[in-house]
């Protein structure tokens, strides 16, 4: 976002106003003029960048106006808003009651869904309904190929090459999107439509072969949906899922889900894992089993409708499409379950784990490599939809490939030096890890210097207890688009970084940690990749004396008592059956008094506990969390939790003796919580 020229320290938003002006400017000269201009002209504020007093100003002159926000950030996931997710790519606070403008939803397919083709009337019939949540007014949604060549890049590209004419069956390239506008326009007007609208269409053109492709159409268009929901790596539009690997797989394995009520990251679910923590959200291996099922239904499809259609073009034309589409729920299946188990070898050193996202690797690798020969001179490779993540999906391939590195040299640090209690990497100052939640700068955007497993040491840290002389050889970290596969260009991606980055400094200079008591082995790690040992003791404290004349040291490696502990225990959770679950929402809640709601399980053997999860229609408001047992669980809320001012949003959490659950409503087949209504 750019700064104002006179003013460095305002920032304009997307208006070009700086923030700190924009409700004078609008309020004194635009809102005036929409007044006066003889007819009525109704204003359209999106929420995320409405400056404070802009609707106040905007109603206090009588502009008749209208507020939109973002239905799934930048992207389209699943058909239903997020519990809970980033509030300024959703609703924010603006559902609270009375409302005196119209609101309405938009659905962002700028960042998701622009070139690939996208036909499920499951998610059609899903979403519309929750279009009215809290008294909104409707939705909006952007169609396919809305931003090709953005920015006014040069050149003119089709959605295939010239040597792939014979694919294209329309006039004007929206026309090859005709489901995608059928089921938005009918279904939305009306979600009782027949299916015969759409079959009826699909056998002009596919004949016999029409129920299959109707099918691939299905599971393939749920694909990327999945992908978001649980890898949304920028809420903004800026990557673009339909061609990006999800990013380094260090980035991958700390990118937030963008449905976080129901999702976990992996980060939480491998915590969940060794602390045995109960919870029911999804884990990878959750998203990995669903992404497979969806590549195998489309995969069968297409291989039905394939022996009926090999001349029709517009067969050709979407096959194609649903077979990138397989590519990438494989990939992204395989890479799921890899970042798991590197992420559960960072917290543990279990080299079993590591071993296997080696092989899960290995083989996304080769999915990805099928994908670019399936790809390669079918798809132009100068395709751009976007600010950023513009090319094919052979640019990805140097990504791609280089997550076998890390997780080799993963698998190279712990045959040399196995399990230790603690481990440095000197180098140059890192900036602390931010929250995930801050998505442009987690942790591997920051810390990509710094060997897995190791914390970052720099000249000035406070573990030093000499002042030096100490002098730093850096080395620079990849940057964002690097990290999240987005540049053009890979540049230098992170490799060897214990070893490339290192300080020297001269005589016995003492560094100090608190440890537990007892004896270690100190491994002084060089930059030649030679380690050179010594012994140590701690009485609470241990102190490390650093050798006599010049040295350079590119980490510590502190073995102690806690790297002979056996490893955690490794469990796989049993699969449940999902008991019945029987619910009555009430009509509506009276304000400022108690709400009552009971929750029916059965069977409820294995069930452990029921969890009731609330808040208001409020995205700047925290859940509030209700515990109580099966096989009728009853929950008070209390009267001060039910305000005249917002309607109030619940769900059930069931929780099982494996440490996993079920929610209810179930995400997979409904909108996975209620909306109460409350009076004003």
């Amino acid at each position: 976002m750019p700064r104002h020229p006179q003013r460095p320290n305002a920032y304009e938003t997307e208006s070009g106003i700086p923030s700190d002006q924009q409700v004078e400017f609008y309020r004194d000269y635009v809102f005036p003029a929409i007044r006066a201009c003889g007819r009525e002209v109704r204003l359209d504020l999106r929420a995320w960048a409405v400056a404070g007093g802009m609707i106040a100003a905007a109603q206090e002159l009588g502009v008749p106006l209208r507020v939109s926000t973002k239905y799934w950030a930048e992207d389209i996931g699943r058909p239903y808003q997020p519990a809970e997710t980033y509030p300024g790519y959703s609703y924010l606070n603006f559902l609270e009651k009375p409302r005196k403008f119209d609101f309405y939803w938009e659905l962002w397919g700028l960042g998701s869904h622009r070139l690939l083709l996208w036909g499920n009337p499951d998610f059609v019939k899903r979403a519309v309904p929750t279009f009215r949540l809290a008294g909104s007014g409707g939705f909006e949604i952007d169609a396919p190929l809305a931003q090709k060549g953005f920015g006014n890049r040069p050149g003119v590209w089709d959605v295939f090459t010239a040597e792939h004419k014979d694919r294209m069956f329309w006039k004007w390239e929206f026309e090859r999107y005709w489901l995608f506008y059928l089921l938005w326009g009918r279904l939305s007007y009306d979600p009782k439509t027949p299916e015969s609208v759409w079959m009826n269409e699909l056998s002009r053109r596919f004949g016999a072969a029409a129920a299959d492709v109707m099918e691939a159409y299905r599971q393939s268009s749920r694909v990327l949906n999945e992908i978001v929901a649980v890898h949304l790596a920028d809420p903004n539009m800026y990557l673009w899922p339909e061609i990006n690997p999800g990013g380094l797989i260090d980035a991958y394995k700390e990118t937030l889900p963008s449905d976080w009520r129901y999702v976990a990251s992996i980060p939480e679910s491998v915590r969940d894992r060794l602390e045995g923590t109960a919870s029911a959200k999804q884990t990878s291996f959750d998203t990995a089993a669903r992404l497979n099922d969806m590549a195998e239904r489309t995969e069968s499809a297409v291989d039905r409708a394939q022996a009926k259609l090999a001349h029709n073009a517009e067969w050709r034309s979407s096959a194609a499409d649903f077979r990138v589409l397989a590519h990438l729920a494989r990939y992204h299946a395989l890479k799921q379950t890899a970042a798991w188990r590197v992420e559960y070898f960072d917290r543990t050193a279990d080299g079993e784990r590591l071993a296997e996202a080696a092989h899960d690797i290995d083989a996304a690798i080769q999915v990805w490599e099928d994908l670019v020969t399936l790809t390669d001179g079918l798809y132009p490779e100068e395709m751009a939809f976007g600010p950023d993540d513009i090319g094919h999906w052979k640019d990805k391939l140097p990504y791609v490939r280089h997550d076998k590195v890390l997780i080799d040299e993963r698998l190279d640090i712990l045959d040399k030096f196995g399990r230790f209690d603690f481990a440095f990497d000197f180098g140059a100052h890192v900036p602390p890890a931010q929250d995930l939640a801050r998505y442009r700068s987690i942790p591997y955007s920051l810390r990509n210097t710094v060997e897995p497993r190791f914390e970052a040491i720099d000249e000035k840290s406070t573990n030093w207890v000499d002042e030096g002389p100490r002098e730093v050889v850096a080395v620079k970290p990849a940057l964002y688009l690097q990290v999240r596969a987005a540049a053009r260009e890979p540049g230098q991606l992170p490799a060897g970084v214990l070893y490339r980055d290192f300080i020297s400094g001269k005589g016995p200079q003492k560094f100090r940690l608190k440890a537990p008591d007892g004896d270690y082995e100190v491994l002084f790690v060089h930059p030649d990749k030679t380690v050179d040992k010594r012994q140590a003791h701690s009485d609470g404290t241990l102190s490390i004396t650093f050798p006599e004349g010049e040295w350079s040291i590119s980490g510590l490696v502190i073995k102690g008592a806690r790297s002979r502990e056996p490893l955690p225990k490794w469990t796989v959770p049993k699969s449940m059956t999902r008991p019945a679950m029987s619910h009555e929402p009430p009509p509506r809640a009276a304000p400022d008094e108690e709400l009552t709601l009971r929750l029916g399980v059965t069977p409820s053997a294995h069930v452990t506990a029921v969890r009731l999860h609330y808040r208001p229609v409020n995205q700047l408001a925290k859940f509030k969390t209700l515990e109580a047992k099966a096989p009728l669980a009853v929950f008070h809320i209390p009267a001060e939790d039910v305000s005249p001012k917002w309607d109030l949003m619940y769900y059930f959490e069931v929780l099982n003796d494996q440490k996993t659950g079920w929610f209810q409503p179930d995400p997979a087949v409904a909108t996975p919580y209620y909306v109460l209504k409350v009076e004003e």
